[in-house]
């Protein structure tokens, strides 16, 4: 998906939240601030907002000299996510379709995004408060049927808190199909509350699945920017599960068949979508 001129205002509020969480210093935080509004004309439109936010926090990174900004903040999330682990574990014991169940938190889970900040969203902490009742669009009986045969699935996973909800979906997935080879895509780096290695350890994620960095340091896995051992395994996969909406803007014009399974959190995807703002969505791409 490109970016459009919708897409700028938030990039500078995600900039400035960025700023405040680094230094109380106004004179600094503007004169960041310009530079990154005297960057953002030099990007075109026709790239990827994943893509774009990867050229800002670089920036960021390079001016402040602080790597991962929202390090004390992942961590928090993923305990406070983690501490919920029992009465997800219990909800999802309880449920009459354990897998429908996975993926609903999966998606509740998703709402654990400090990336997003517009009117009308809120960030979530509680997961099972959130489950979605309903999906705008409902792939998963679809999943469910190619699940049965598949050898091998990837997924690319998304924020630190949410990766708790992913982590009990690949559990399910693995108590269906102990023979199933999992692995989970991190994010190269710190971005924003993505997840990185460091995140996918502390929640467990590698007892899950094998874990592997996407290579570059973006909100999404990036076509053309994939590390070889996650380009090799995201062009064989017989499965690919694409979590969250930066996932979804960096591959919905992918060529392979994939699943994306996100909420919906801006107009902008919405319209892309054809669903409205707060939706639940599983969707397969491509004839998935």
């Amino acid at each position: 998906m490109r970016t459009f001129l919708d897409c700028y205002p938030c990039f500078l509020r995600q900039v400035l939240a960025t700023l405040r969480l680094v230094t109380d210093d106004e004179a600094e935080q503007k004169r960041i601030l310009d530079l990154v509004m005297a960057r953002l004309p030099t990007l075109p439109l026709a790239a990827s907002p994943p893509e774009i936010a990867e050229v800002i926090y670089g920036l960021l990174a390079r001016e402040t000299g602080i790597e991962d900004p929202y390090r004390e903040l992942k961590a928090a999330a993923n305990r406070r996510a983690l501490a919920s682990l029992p009465e997800l574990e219990a909800l999802l014991a309880a449920a009459p379709d354990r897998l429908r169940t996975a993926v609903a938190l999966a998606v509740a889970g998703n709402l654990m995004d400090l990336g997003v900040q517009h009117e009308g969203f809120k960030a979530a902490e509680e997961i099972a408060a959130h489950l979605p009742r309903e999906f705008a669009i409902d792939d998963e009986p679809l999943f469910r049927r190619r699940l049965q045969t598949a050898a091998s699935l990837l997924y690319i996973g998304d924020n630190a808190g949410e990766i708790v909800a992913d982590r009990l979906l690949l559990a399910e997935i693995r108590r269906e199909r102990p023979e199933l080879e999992l692995t989970f895509v991190v994010r190269g780096g710190p971005i924003i509350n993505d997840v990185t290695i460091e995140d996918a350890r502390q929640v467990g994620m590698d007892a899950i699945a094998e874990v592997i960095a996407s290579g570059c340091r973006a909100p999404a896995l990036l076509p053309g920017k994939m590390g070889a051992a996650v380009e090799r395994r995201f062009r064989t996969a017989d499965l690919v599960i694409a979590k969250g909406q930066g996932n979804y803007e960096a591959l919905s014009q992918e060529k392979r068949p994939l699943f994306f399974l996100l909420q919906c959190k801006c107009p902008v995807v919405g319209r892309d979508l054809g669903v409205a703002v707060g939706s639940a969505v599983f969707k397969a791409h491509r004839g998935a």
